[in-house]
């Protein structure tokens, strides 16, 4: 019987639940540089708000860009 390239379907799942984390952990851990950044150079909360939003807004694109990639391979195994 031949292996299926199809992950199962745990494994499915478990990376598809993984863009609820990679959008707030990208935000908090790229905003805590900027806290740092601010307390560094005694700015306000600016390079926080600003590294936080770039890096939800990245983890984002990523999870669009991964999710057209998957609905592009799903396209081409169909009949």
């Amino acid at each position: 019987m031949p292996m299926s390239s199809r992950p199962t379907p745990l494994t499915e799942t478990v990376l598809h639940s993984t863009g609820a984390y990679e959008l707030v952990l990208s935000a908090v851990v790229v905003g805590a540089f900027g806290y740092l950044f601010d307390r560094w150079l005694g700015t306000d909360p600016i390079f926080l708000l600003a590294f936080g939003i770039f890096g939800f807004v990245g983890a984002a694109a990523s999870l669009v860009y991964r999710y057209r990639y998957q609905v592009e391979i799903l396209n081409e195994e169909q009949p």
